[in-house]
């Protein structure tokens, strides 16, 4: 149950990463961009260690 839930914020956070950083255009060392792209890693980095415990 816990590695859906991930799977969807790493889906949401993808989206959200591609819409603003098409609004920025492509700016991709706005502050606003390097949180999120941090927050999906560290998603990723917990999905990772779920993966690898199954």
């Amino acid at each position: 149950m816990k590695e859906i839930s991930i799977q969807e914020r790493i889906r949401i956070l993808r989206e959200e990463l591609y819409r603003i950083s098409y609004q920025l255009n492509y700016e991709l060392t706005h502050p606003k961009l390097v949180t999120i792209s941090q927050q999906l890693d560290h998603l990723l980095n917990q999905y990772s260690k779920i993966q690898q415990k199954v």
